[in-house]
C-alpha cells in the first residue's frame, strides 16, 4: 500500500542495536494522520541519495502494513527503498495543517502515548535554549572505537557531547523543558564543534553561544515556530523532534 507524507520532523541519526544508523522521521499524510515511518537508514540523507529529502517535503512510499508498527498508533514500517522525494510544501500551507492540530504537552501527557503519540505545539514564549550533556555520550565513544566485521568502524557517525533543551511556555502557566532532537540542531552543533577543534572557535562555550544564536534568537525573529513533538519509544516522555518556521525561500 502507497501512502504519501508531509515531512515535519527529521530527527538526528540514533544507533541501533545492530550498528545501523536510522533517523525518525514523522508527519502528515495526505489524509491528514499523524505518521511516524522506519526504519529510514542515514545513508538516504546522502546529497547523492537518489531518495534524499528534507523538511517540508512530501514523499512517496509503500508501507509494510497499514497497523501500528510499536505501541504508540502513529508508527508504520516501511520499505524504505521505495521512498520517493516530491514536492516541497510552502510555509503557508505547512502552517494551514499545523494550526487545524495545535495542542499542549498537558493534553499530549494527558491522553498518552498510546492514544497519541505524535503532535505540534506553538510556544507561547521561548525563554532558553540550553546544552545538556549527552548521557550516553561515553557508551557511544566505546562502540564507535569497536570494528565490524568488514574491519571498518561500527558505528560511523560523529558523538555528540552535547544535545540541547528548548525552555519554554506552550500555555500561560506552566514551563517546559524538552530536548530538542531536530537535525539541524545536531547538524549546526556538529559544524560548530569542529570549528572548535581547527581553532575558529575559542572553546564549548563559543560553540554554545552560536547554536543558541540560532535556535533561540534568530529563528523565533522569522515568524510563528511550531514544535513537533514525538514520544520516546521506551519512556513516556516527549521529544521536540521538529522545528518548522519560514525561511527566505517560503513565499507568503
Amino acid at each position: 500500500m502507497k501512502e504519501r507524507l508531509l515531512v515535519l520532523a527529521k530527527a538526528v541519526p540514533e544507533i541501533s542495536k545492530k550498528y545501523e544508523h536510522l533517523v525518525c522521521v514523522a508527519g502528515l499524510t495526505d489524509k491528514g494522520k499523524w505518521r511516524r515511518i522506519y526504519p529510514i537508514p542515514w545513508k538516504v540523507f546522502w546529497k547523492n541519495s537518489d531518495k534524499y529529502f528534507k523538511k517540508k517535503m512530501w514523499i512517496e512510499y509503500e508501507l509494510k502494513e497499514d497497523c501500528p508498527s510499536d505501541c504508540r498508533p502513529e508508527s508504520r514500517k516501511i520499505k524504505s527503498e521505495t521512498i520517493t522525494p516530491l514536492e516541497e510544501a510552502s510555509f503557508r500551507e505547512i502552517e494551514g495543517l499545523l494550526k487545524e492540530r495545535l495542542t499542549t504537552i498537558e493534553e499530549l501527557e494527558r491522553k498518552t502515548p498510546r492514544v497519541q503519540s505524535l503532535g505540534v505545539v506553538k510556544p507561547v514564549e521561548i525563554i532558553g535554549f540550553e546544552p545538556t550533556t549527552n548521557k550516553h555520550y561515553e557508551e557511544l565513544l566505546v562502540k564507535r572505537g569497536q570494528l565490524n566485521l568488514m574491519g571498518k568502524r561500527a558505528v560511523q557517525l560523529e558523538i555528540p557531547r552535547y544535545k540541547y533543551r528548548y525552555i519554554f511556555r506552550d500555555d500561560k502557566e506552566k514551563v517546559h523543558e524538552i530536548i530538542c532532537e531536530d537535525w539541524e540542531v545536531g547538524e549546526l552543533y556538529r559544524k560548530c564543534e569542529n570549528y572548535r577543534k581547527e581553532g575558529k572557535y575559542k572553546d564549548e562555550e563559543e560553540v554554545h553561544k552560536k547554536v543558541r544564536e540560532k535556535f533561540l534568537y534568530e529563528i523565533p525573529k522569522k515568524g510563528d515556530v511550531y514544535f513537533i513533538v514525538g514520544s520516546h519509544f521506551r519512556f513516556p516522555t516527549y521529544l521536540i523532534i521538529g522545528v518548522i518556521y519560514p525561511k527566505k525561500s517560503d513565499s507568503f
